[in-house]
């Protein structure tokens, strides 16, 4: 192939497009690496918002959760706190009822033991008059019986008179 020789002033021509497209191209690149580093940034930005924002979010989340914590607590607490109240309190109750059961236990053994007593010394009085009465009526019953054989005798005495004489 023959060799096309271009004259100088074609070849600078050439050469100073080359030089016009490589200076623009240079720009172009130049841009785009701007526009990249800008959206480098921005990404890197807006990760970093959202990393604080997701941080904020944990520590506002923990911040809650504690005061969470510390309001369960305390009404555990005071649960426990009434429980134990509560417990005192009818321990203290079945204390007293307890207390006031065995006096009145006490109070009816004494009253039972009385009754019993009484009611001992009423029968051993009773059956004491029922023997006295019982001996009296023997006594006179025995009385009687020597009177009626008395009686007997003296009236079977006369006939056995009239009868022998």
């Amino acid at each position: 192939m023959p060799s096309v020789q271009t004259s100088p002033t074609e070849k600078m021509a050439t050469d100073a497009e080359a030089l016009l497209h490589s200076q623009a191209e240079i720009r172009h690149l130049k841009q785009t690496i701007n526009v990249l580093r800008e959206e480098l940034e921005s990404a890197h930005f807006q990760k970093d918002k959202a990393v604080q924002d997701a941080a904020s979010r944990m520590h506002d989340e923990n911040h809650q959760l504690e005061k969470t914590i510390v309001t369960l607590r305390g009404e555990l607490e005071r649960l426990r706190f009434e429980k134990d109240e509560e417990l005192q309190e009818k321990a203290a109750q079945s204390s007293n009822q307890s207390g006031i059961l065995k006096e009145t236990i006490q109070t009816l053994r004494e009253r039972l033991d009385r009754i019993r007593a009484e009611d001992d010394q009423s029968l051993q009085d009773i059956q004491s008059k029922a023997l006295d009465e019982s001996r009296q009526l023997q006594g006179t019953i025995k009385a009687l019986r020597r009177k009626l054989e008395l009686l007997t005798s003296n009236a079977a005495a006369p006939k056995k008179v009239l009868k022998g004489t």
